[in-house]
């Protein structure tokens, strides 16, 4: 089983992000929801806002408007917020359509949090690779503005000295945005790698898929060709029924698009993909 790398680090940058993205494309919307914020002044003429139990503060009805909308409201009707500064208030707010979007892709995963839903999906990819007789050095997910998996082929060198002539390595990497590219790990000195290469398959090609478009990177076995004895486990899975391959992104991180999520989803149930490792 191929391995993930973490740190304390990300996992502090990935909790801080968790349920950074809202919305956009399906419009499955709701009944929306209702709830108060509470302003109170605080310190230099700024706002304490609380909403249930998350609180933030708000310099000006600039900072309040980006405040709701990020988090998904909107003021009720009949209300003046310019109002409430300096003094503060209470304003009665209702779920936005970015809100009850964002509300409906939680649903979708449950108790898994959003800086987690992209793990089992490159788990998956990672095996498939494996049983197409690639060699996996290391694979992480990583989020920041958007969801990133990043699988490196070849020889794990964590345990050995940097080396000038050490090979450089073929990344695997996908963003939830962009879809599924190779690229040349960075050389012994430099910053970046080499310039991106998309792969011919869609966003959320199924992990057979992917490791067909990437064999030749490793002179591996073409589609349709597993290597004896490293078969996939559980070859015969396929996704469930409205998997959509090809979700439509607008390619702003910002944005939740509710197929892409469920596709994510579907392999929390994927033999490879869902036995998800501790980071």
């Amino acid at each position: 089983m191929p391995k993930k790398q973490s740190t304390a680090a990300k996992k502090s940058r990935q909790a801080a992000l968790q349920g950074a993205k809202y919305t956009s494309a399906l419009r499955q919307l709701r009944s929306p929801r209702t709830a108060a914020a509470v302003l109170a002044p605080g310190e230099r003429g700024a706002l304490a806002m609380t909403i249930g139990s998350c609180t933030s503060t708000v310099h000006g009805l600039r900072d309040l408007e980006s405040d709701l909308y990020w988090s998904g409201w909107i003021i009720a009707a009949g209300q003046n917020p310019t109002d409430l500064f300096p003094d503060g208030g209470r304003l009665e707010l209702s779920r936005s359509e970015r809100g009850m979007i964002d509300d409906q892709a939680a649903e979708i995963w449950g108790t898994v949090p959003f800086s987690q839903t992209a793990d089992s999906y490159g788990r998956a990819v990672a095996c498939a690779i494996e049983a197409l007789g690639g060699q996996i050095a290391d694979w992480d997910v990583q989020v920041d503005e958007d969801r990133r998996i990043y699988i490196t082929l070849g020889e794990d060198y964590a345990d050995r000295e940097a080396d000038e002539g050490q090979p450089r390595r073929w990344v695997v990497g996908w963003t939830d945005t962009r879809g599924w590219f190779t690229f040349l790990e960075a050389a012994h000195g430099e910053s970046l790698g080499s310039c991106l290469n998309d792969l011919a398959c869609p966003l959320m090609a199924l992990p057979g898929q992917v490791a067909a478009e990437v064999a030749h990177l490793w002179g591996g076995a073409l589609a349709a060709e597993q290597l004896p004895g490293l078969e996939e486990p559980r070859s015969d899975w396929c996704p469930p029924h409205g998997y959509v391959l090809e979700p439509p992104v607008t390619g702003d991180p910002t944005d939740v698009n509710l197929d892409l999520e469920r596709s994510l989803a579907a392999y929390l149930a994927h033999p490879a993909g869902g036995a998800r490792q501790a980071a």
